[in-house]
């Protein structure tokens, strides 16, 4: 196909290198804009020496280094960190002027990092259901060829059992490492009472996830960074992307207005380093700076914004499981477990398994000690925090969309730059409707699976702790006011295009980034095909 011409791209995560890589390999021109904050020179040193070296003979101050983690305790979720450091977070300037509206609500909600923030998930990789769709104007059937396109550059490892009925397992390359002990005894527990536990909308099933699983070598540091590098992060596709002669890419710039006007679409941005201000036109502009970023951006540089717009999201909740049968002590040395989420339990409330919780489970990791009481901390208790250790899961969960409250997003905008944010969730001060009936079906399913909820020391996470959020501008159907069209596309703009999760029209309980992928590629794929018509004029001046 004949290329159709030049194209920017903003960030550099999971959307972001999605466009980029879908439009690149088509003979597009392509150039990304991104800040691209990246790890401190010594850590990837200590990185680049322990990648070289068996792990018996791996420096302690390096292994140190990078295992670093934010300081733990209590029932808040703590900061993530990688590689012991921050840096996914640091503050560039996209979430200065971001406040929340309670103490508890997350504002660490625009990455700064080269890879945004898959420098840290959890590399969950599900699909939403294709019953899920059936709210979306695009089809299962339009989506599934762009998640399989998705999969192409994310390293699938899962295995086919109960959870595909409702989640097509698309194009998984290998199984998984072997499992923690809890994790066998709890799905060998589920395939005796199997019947009883479906009856009952239970479903229990092996994490997938985006890593080389066949390279593991199981060192337990899975949750800190892996030190090989095994681990998805958008930073691996856009890397491919750079290496391409027909992309350029421009790092170490804030974009702070988007639109377009006679010349095309256009980004404006300030250069980090020296302060001064430029201009980039292209045929086609792809916002892709996550759900809050793109929506500060659209905020900032519409004509006439909305005062204010809704963010919906998948609400997370932390429930702790204690199971009577104690497995071997996960921190003695021969355990070497993988400590990514090792299986989930699905909870669905109808048929279509559209209204779901979702419970991704750990059996251990080293950040459970940081999360022991403080007595069991005491080297005095040892052998009682053992005995808890071995009989610890946790359990994070997920609420579908319109199950959770809703967060409302208010920009104040001043006289150049990006504007201020407000978050105010949109709640009453009473735990979600939906967690009742998830955490009571949990503790029926918990004798037949060993694994008894700590109903008391459930807690759930602030608002946008769950980094599950977006649907600001949804994809509508044709003739539907508000949102944008199936291609990402406001009324006010037709050669711009919103590609990340704040064009989602629902966010399922299921983990969202492989979903927000394939969105991605399917509006690149069709922007290229000729399928998104012009039907703004570009002669009128459309930024402010």
């Amino acid at each position: 196909m004949t290329p159709t011409g030049q194209h920017l791209v903003i960030g550099s995560g999971a959307s972001a290198a999605m466009v980029a890589w879908t439009l690149a390999r088509r003979g597009e021109q392509v150039t990304v804009l991104d800040l691209g904050s990246r790890l401190d020179a010594s850590r990837t040193a200590a990185l680049e020496r322990m990648s070289s070296r068996d792990e018996s003979s791996w420096d302690p101050s390096d292994l140190q280094l990078v295992t670093d983690r934010a300081a733990g305790g209590g029932r808040a979720v703590p900061q993530k960190r990688v590689y012991g450091s921050d840096h996914p977070f640091r503050d560039l300037g996209q979430v200065a002027g971001i406040s929340g509206g309670r103490p508890d609500t997350n504002t660490d909600v625009v990455s700064s990092a080269y890879g945004g923030f898959t420098n840290l998930w959890g590399a969950q990789v599900m699909p939403f259901s294709p019953g899920t769709f059936r709210d979306w104007p695009i089809s299962w059937a339009e989506m599934e060829p762009h998640y399989r396109a998705a999969l192409e550059q994310v390293p699938l490892a899962a295995e086919a059992d109960d959870l595909a009925e409702a989640f097509p397992l698309l194009a998984a390359r290998s199984g998984l490492p072997p499992l923690a002990p809890r994790t066998e005894a709890v799905l060998q527990r589920y395939a005796v009472h199997r019947a009883a536990l479906r009856a009952r909308g239970v479903t229990v099933g092996r994490a997938r996830l985006g890593f080389r699983a066949n390279d593991c070598t199981r060192c337990g540091l899975c949750m800190t960074g892996c030190p090989h590098g095994l681990i998805y992060s958008a930073s691996q596709t856009m890397d491919q992307v750079r290496r391409l002669p027909n992309v350029r890419y421009v790092g170490g710039v804030l974009v702070e207005e988007i639109g377009q006007d006679h010349r095309g679409a256009v980004a404006r941005f300030r250069e980090l380093a020296s302060g001064a201000r430029s201009e980039l036109h292209a045929d086609r502009l792809f916002v892709a700076a996550g759900a809050v970023g793109t929506t500060r951006l659209v905020l900032g540089s519409l004509p006439g914004p909305p005062t204010s717009v809704r963010m919906a999201e998948s609400r997370q909740f932390v429930v702790p499981f204690l199971s009577r049968r104690g497995v071997a002590d996960p921190r003695r040395p021969d355990a070497r477990d993988f400590t990514l989420n090792q299986f989930n339990v699905l909870l669905s409330f109808d048929e279509q398994d559209v209204d779901t919780a979702h419970v991704h489970c750990y059996p251990y990791n080293p950040a459970f000690l940081d999360a022991l009481p403080s007595p069991l901390r005491h080297p005095a208790l040892s052998r009682l925090s053992t005995e808890a250790l071995r009989r610890l899961t946790v359990g994070f969960g997920y609420l579908p969309s319109w199950a959770s409250p809703s967060i409302r997003v208010t920009a104040r905008r001043g006289t150049g730059g990006l504007p201020a944010l407000d978050l105010v969730p949109e709640e009453d001060g009473k735990r979600p409707a939906l967690l009742g009936p998830t955490l009571r079906r949990l503790a029926r399913a918990a004798p037949a699976l060993d694994l008894w909820p700590l109903l008391t020391h459930v807690s759930v996470s602030g608002a946008g702790k769950s980094y599950h959020f977006g649907s600001t501008f949804p994809h509508r159907a044709p003739g539907t006011p508000g949102g944008t069209d199936r291609w990402g596309r406001l009324p006010e703009w037709d050669r711009v295009h919103l590609v990340d999760g704040s064009v989602l029209p629902t966010l399922a309980s299921t983990t969202f980034t492989l979903t927000v992928m394939a969105n991605a590629t399917r509006i690149a794929t069709e922007v290229v095909d000729g399928r998104a018509p012009s039907v703004v004029s570009t002669s009128a001046e459309s930024t402010r």
